[in-house]
Formats: structure tokens, sequence, C-alpha cells
């Protein structure tokens, strides 16, 4: 019998990385207070300034950001930030700033000079394992072509912070390959080769307010449910419930930072039973009430000028 050509000659099934690059914020401000004494979320970030002023400090390292670096930050790294000769609070933060787009050239310039500085900042997710990779910050000196896109960028948001064409999506999308691509196959931790520990991870990712049971799981697995959870545990260094605990938790902080749904909308998205339960759980892990941990977050794109 003739083989149904399929379009690809060869017989070799072969396997591919399986990502999903989620966006969640793309800015363009000025900020004359940045003090923050820990900025830790469960989310990438792209930062660039423009001038100058401001710094980061992870593990004892200062790193003064220069306007001709790009500096990615990978997800729960617990770092500092702050504006030169500004002190980080004991507790809380000081933040002053607001969107480019809608500051006259005349204040700009005033802020500029007041010693001011335009942030831009991006916030992205991978999808598990690409979110587990180490903690840390990663600085790239821009060449030219990164440095067309940030500047395409700034233009961009200078006058449009709401709907993203097509290109520029696709600029912003090449820039952070090119930089996930600059961290080196040796930053990333081992990626999940199983395809029935990967399947479930989706499953799971996909559909997590769904209320799973280990059986259900092993199921799409198809595996027994003892066996499976051995397996899982031993992939991801976690229980199968536990695992989907902080899967909720990380999915909430998401919503919490980058969407106005309230508390008990999100509560219900996540899986959990009600508002006070969300809550109970979300403290015993985060360290936080849902509520605090949101206003925390007001540097990531939620607030009006100081």
């Amino acid at each position: 019998m003739e083989k149904l050509y399929t379009g690809d000659p060869s017989e070799i099934i072969q396997s591919f990385p399986n990502f999903s690059l989620q966006m969640h914020c793309c800015r363009y401000w000025w900020i004359k207070n940045w003090e923050h004494k820990n900025l830790s979320f469960p989310f990438w970030r792209i930062y660039n300034n423009k001038q100058k002023g401001g710094c980061m400090e992870y593990k004892h390292r200062i790193y003064e950001m220069e306007p001709d670096t790009l500096y990615l930050i990978a997800p729960n790294t617990d770092y500092s930030s702050r504006l030169y000769n500004h002190t980080i609070p004991e507790e809380g933060y000081h933040l002053a700033g607001g969107r480019i787009s809608e500051t006259k050239q005349e204040e700009r310039n005033e802020l500029l000079k007041n010693g001011a500085i335009e942030h831009l900042f991006i916030h992205f997710t991978l999808g598990y394992p690409y979110d587990h990779v180490s903690a840390g910050i990663y600085p790239f000196r821009m060449n030219k072509h990164m440095e067309d896109k940030i500047n395409l960028l700034r233009n961009y948001l200078t006058g449009n912070v709401a709907q993203f064409n097509f290109t520029i999506f696709l600029t912003l999308q090449s820039l952070i390959c090119e930089l996930l691509f600059k961290m080196g196959e040796e930053k990333w931790n081992r990626p999940i080769r199983d395809v029935r520990i990967a399947k479930v991870i989706s499953r799971i990712e996909n559909n997590i307010s769904e209320d799973f049971t280990n059986e259900s799981l092993a199921g799409t697995a198809n595996m027994a449910t003892n066996a499976f959870s051995r397996l899982f545990k031993e992939y991801t260094g976690d229980t199968l419930q536990n695992f989907i605990k902080k899967k909720r938790i990380q999915t909430a902080c998401l919503l919490l930072l980058h969407s106005d749904k309230s508390i008990d909308e999100i509560a219900d998205k996540t899986g959990f039973a009600n508002r006070y339960h969300f809550t109970r759980i979300f403290g015993k892990v985060i360290g936080s009430a849902p509520a605090k941990y949101r206003k925390k977050g007001i540097i990531l794109g939620y607030v009006d000028k100081y």
C-alpha cells in the first residue's frame, strides 16, 4: 500500500519545546521615585531607562542602570530598586510617576531637569517550565537591532498605550526572544522531556479553575494514579496537589497585578471555593492579603500620576 504523503518527506518524528509567550504589559513611564525594598513577582520583566539615575540591588550586587543596556529579570527574583541618592524605606515603598503618553513635552522636560527618568518596562510569562529558571538579573548591552526595537516601542507608547498593532507586537516578541536566547542554554532548568508530564501541566495551566483530582490527572497521562504521582514529583519536585495550589496562586498574582478583576472574581477564576478560602490560602503562600499584594504592585502600570 502506498504511503500517504503528508508534506514532510521524513519519517523521523520531531519534538520541539512548547512554550506560550503571554504578554502582561509594555509601558513607558516617567518616574521620580522608585524605591522598593522587595520586588518579587511570578513573571519575567525587561527594564530600560532612557537616562541614568536608576539602580537595582540583588544578592548584594548593585546594578547601576545604563541607557544602552536592557535588564532581563527572571520570575521570583527578590530585588530592590531606587533612584540615585534616594533611600529605600524600611516598610512600604516610595513611587511617583505617570504615563509619558499623558504628559506634555514641557512637563516632561521639567521632570527630567529635576531628576526624573523615563522608564520602559515589559512583563510577560512563558509557561511551565520556562518560568522556573534560576532567579537573577541579566543585563545585556543593546546592539543596533535591539536599540531600533526599543526606540520603535518608545515612540509607539508615547502616543498609544492600549492597542498594539501586529507589527509592534512582532517587534516586542522578537526583542523578548533575542534576550532569552542571549541568556544561554546553561541558565535554563532541565525541560520536561516526558510528554505525559507536559500534557498534565498543560491541562492544569489551561484549566486552572477546574477541580483536579490525582486520579483525573493520572488519567490524562494514561497511567495508574500512584505511579503517575511518583513520576510527577520526580520531575517537578512537588506533589500534584501542591503544584496545583502554587499554580492557582501564581495565576491569582498575575490577575491581581495585571487585571481589574475583583478579588471575588479572581477567587472564582483560580478555582477557590470562595473569597475567604482564597484569601486564607493566598496569605499562607504569599505572606500578604490579596488586596495588599495588589496595592504593593502599583508600579506595574495601574496607577495614575502622583
